[in-house]
């Protein structure tokens, strides 16, 4: 676990469609960029990755933030890059993960929205972006995945 190193102000969650199906070590590849770099910013989060999508949070001083944003829209591995919540935060709620993962299934993600009927990444993507109440559900069960 990491030692809280400062105050987090701000947090972005967003979307994006992987460029081609990855294998389990392009994605060890990229968290193992991605903790580097967060360490380097003092940036925090987790990337969760469903059937070629992934949805990622990240916590930290808000210009590094929108700068590592610009870095990931430009990143040719996926496409399609969504911010769909962004907002000043009084704590930081992955301050124990410079990038923690969590592999689900559609299922599980439209549960964590509760859109237990939401059959595809997409449609649950396009939910919780029209209703932004639903973000809350996804980070508490990303949160209570990481921490069993």
């Amino acid at each position: 676990m990491l030692a809280k190193l400062c105050t987090v102000t701000h947090r972005i969650i967003y979307s994006s469609q992987a460029s081609r199906p990855l294998s389990v070590g392009e994605l060890e590849e990229i968290l193992v960029d991605a903790r580097a770099g967060n360490e380097a910013r003092n940036v925090t989060g987790a990337l969760v990755y469903v059937d070629g999508v992934f949805l990622q949070v990240l916590e930290g001083d808000k210009a590094t933030l929108q700068r590592l944003m610009q870095s990931i829209a430009a990143d040719t591995r996926h496409s399609s890059v969504t911010v769909f919540h962004e907002i000043d935060v009084e704590r930081p709620l992955f301050s124990d993960w410079r990038m923690a993962y969590v592999g689900a299934k559609p299922e599980q993600m439209a549960t964590w929205a509760g859109l237990e009927g939401t059959a595809t990444i997409d449609a649950i993507l396009q939910d919780i972006r029209r209703e932004p109440q639903r973000t809350a559900r996804v980070i508490e069960h990303i949160l209570k995945t990481l921490t069993g």
